[in-house]
């Protein structure tokens, strides 16, 4: 194989704003599905950030259930 790796799905926790940022984008370039905790970090700054990937037809599911 050439090139670089290809990312894995993998089970995560966001600590920040920026890191849950980071790891969304980095679960929608993997082959597979990543489950992400912390994302209840979204709404701080990028609420819109889910309605937007929707439309690019990304295949995302956020549960509001997580505890802030």
């Amino acid at each position: 194989m050439r090139g670089p790796a290809r990312l894995r799905p993998a089970h995560v926790e966001a600590a920040d704003i920026r890191a849950v940022t980071a790891l969304l984008i980095a679960a929608l370039a993997a082959h597979g599905s990543s489950t992400i905790a912390g994302t209840y970090h979204l709404r701080r700054g990028y609420g819109y950030l889910p309605a937007k990937l929707a439309a690019l037809e990304a295949d995302t599911t956020i549960d509001d259930t997580e505890a802030d």
